[in-house]
């Protein structure tokens, strides 16, 4: 361990299961200002894999909360304070507490269509949470539905959704 601190001769992963435990160059170590030398403690391939098999949803939810943080909407729920979540909390490998989700919204509540939590992007079945603009992401002002549900709330009315449907509705025969 005191190794790790001569940076002269790189840093070593504090992970107990690292493929590398001889010193690696500090290039394979992430920024962390919060970290006595300003890079964090793991090495990037075990971060790597350390992200690769999380949670969907944990990652999904840690994401949306920096987000939010980042262009200054409230987040102050926590994830069971989503309708369809629940969590299981335990100690992880390094004797902090953390969280999963034990079950989560797989299909969208308005549209039906499953919800795809890879990650990849902002398509019409990405996961999605619905809040009222007036409050940001608090306790009981928030939904899970797909992206494209939010998209469509967001963009009429209630009364304009309403008129769309029936409309469309009404002239789908031109449609087949």
């Amino acid at each position: 361990i005191k190794q790790a601190h001569d940076h002269s001769k790189g840093k070593v992963c504090s992970r107990p299961k690292c493929k590398q435990h001889n010193p690696q160059p500090l290039s394979e170590f992430n920024k962390g200002i919060q970290y006595k030398d300003g890079l964090k403690y793991e090495c990037k391939s075990c971060q790597k894999e350390y992200q690769d098999n999380m949670c969907p949803f944990k990652k999904w939810f840690m994401n949306k909360k920096h987000n939010a943080k980042r262009i200054g909407i409230e987040f102050t729920i926590e994830p069971e304070d989503i309708p369809g979540v629940k969590i299981r909390r335990f100690k992880s490998r390094n004797g902090h507490w953390t969280w999963e989700a034990t079950q989560y919204p797989k299909v969208c509540p308005v549209l039906g269509m499953e919800l795809d939590w890879g990650m990849n992007g902002n398509q019409p079945n990405s996961p999605s949470l619905d809040r009222n603009p007036n409050f940001g992401y608090v306790k009981g002002k928030v939904k899970m539905m797909s992206n494209l549900a939010n998209k469509m709330k967001q963009n009429a009315t209630p009364e304009q959704l309403k008129q769309f449907s029936e409309y469309h509705l009404s002239h789908q025969q031109l449609d087949t």
